[in-house]
Formats: C-alpha cells, sequence, structure tokens
C-alpha cells in the first residue's frame, strides 16, 4: 500500500514539482495545499502517513502554526522544508518536535531518503510502544484524536459493519475498525469472542447460559460457532 502524504507549499512550481517527485516513486498525494489554514480544514480530516511543510507561508499563518495544530489532533511524521536556518526559526520548528527539516534547495534522493527514514521510524516506534502496552493500554481512533484506553475497562465490542462500538465501564466509542484488527491488539486470554459480532471482556461477564452471557445489563448473545469455547470458560 502506498504512503500517504499531504504537501504544503505557497510556490506553485515548488508544489507541482513535489507531487510529481513523490507520485513517480511510490507515494500517494493525497492532497496539498498553499495556505496553513486551508491545509488544516483538509488535513484534520484525513487518514495522511506523513507532512511535508514549508515553514515560511503566505499569509497570517505559517508551517508551524500548522504542525502544532497536527501535533495536537494527528499522530504522523512531519518534516519542515525551509530556506532559512536562522535560529529563532530552527527554535520554533524544533518546539514541534519535526521528524526532519530540509533546507531548500534540495534534490528528490535527498528528499525521498529523509521521507522514508521519517516514516520507518515513526512506525517502528509506534510498534514498539504498543507492543510495550500491550497488556494495559489500546489507541482509539476517534474524533480525530487519538484516545488511550485501559483494556481492562473495556466491556465489550461490538461490530456494526466497517464500524466498532466499544463499551467501557464508564463510557462508549464509536471507532472506524474491523473486528479482528482491533482484537489483534487485545490479550487473548482475557477477551473471547461469543459472536461474529461480539467479542467481551471474561472478567466482565456477571452471568451464563448456553445462549447468552450478561454484562453488566447488557445480554450478549452466544452463536453455535462459539458455545463451544465458551463452555470452556465455565
Amino acid at each position: 500500500m502506498k504512503n500517504k502524504v499531504y504537501i504544503v507549499e505557497d510556490q506553485a512550481i515548488s508544489r507541482f514539482a513535489l507531487i510529481e517527485i513523490l507520485e513517480q516513486n511510490g507515494y500517494n498525494v493525497v492532497g496539498s495545499a498553499a495556505s496553513a489554514d486551508k491545509a488544516w480544514m483538509e488535513i484534520k480530516k484525513m487518514d495522511i502517513d506523513a507532512a511535508l511543510l514549508d515553514v515560511n507561508l503566505a499569509g497570517d499563518l505559517d508551517g508551524v502554526w500548522l504542525a502544532q495544530k497536527i501535533r495536537e489532533a494527528k499522530d504522523m511524521p512531519i518534516i519542515f522544508l525551509s530556506a532559512y536556518g536562522d535560529n529563532e526559526t530552527l527554535s520554533r520548528v524544533a518546539a514541534t518536535n519535526p521528524n526532519g527539516y530540509l533546507m531548500k534547495p534540495y534534490n528528490a534522493p535527498t528528499l525521498l531518503t529523509n521521507l522514508a527514514i521519517a516514516i520507518n521510524s515513526f512506525t517502528r516506534i509506534r510498534v514498539s510502544e504498543n507492543k510495550d502496552r500491550k497488556s494495559h493500554y489500546v489507541f482509539l481512533k476517534c474524533n480525530g484524536k487519538q484516545t488511550r484506553i485501559n483494556i481492562y475497562d473495556i466491556k465489550f465490542i461490538k461490530s456494526d459493519g466497517n464500524y466498532l462500538e466499544v463499551e467501557m465501564t464508564q463510557e462508549r466509542f464509536i471507532i472506524r475498525d474491523k473486528m479482528a484488527d482491533f482484537v489483534a491488539q487485545l490479550p487473548k486470554d482475557l477477551f473471547v469472542q461469543t459472536h461474529r459480532r461480539y467479542v467481551v471482556n471474561r472478567e466482565k461477564i456477571n452471568a451464563y447460559n448456553t445462549d447468552t452471557l450478561l454484562v453488566g445489563k447488557i445480554t450478549i448473545p452466544i452463536s453455535k460457532t462459539y458455545k463451544a469455547a465458551i463452555k470452556e470458560l465455565f
């Protein structure tokens, strides 16, 4: 699958050149903009693997402002592009914890190498973090934000087409995900599937019979496929 990149560059010639370089080298440029505010209106609604941001943009808002907005709401690598290397610019850029910084003019190999390193490093860090916290926490992408939840507070997960309903002890989340992908993050010894649409935290089960489970006041169905596995739990 191609990595999805968003480009923010106020010089049209430079923006089109970036798009051409990336698309010719296997990237999917999902959007581009000349201003920070227009870019943010689009980026906050999109699923993106990386953003290339020019520091100095036309208008009142610059690339550093945009990077701060992205950091507040999204989880992705950011690479800055700039013709300026003064201490003030570098200090403002550094405060956003960028994943790369390229001085203009740059060549295509340098751009592509830095982008690949940023995406690969970012992915490895996230995979490592997920492994470390697998037994305690997962992140839910909800309303444009990554929300950390304690897996022990999950009561059950219900699949509804392309969406999942994650029922917690105190709240409920609706997320866009597949059941198999989400459950793969959870410890197998804690969660059990009772139906093609339901996965239950076995520690939250209050009662059981051959056809249903009771989790709090919610009745969860047990399909024929999973009856034997459920019976072994009790």
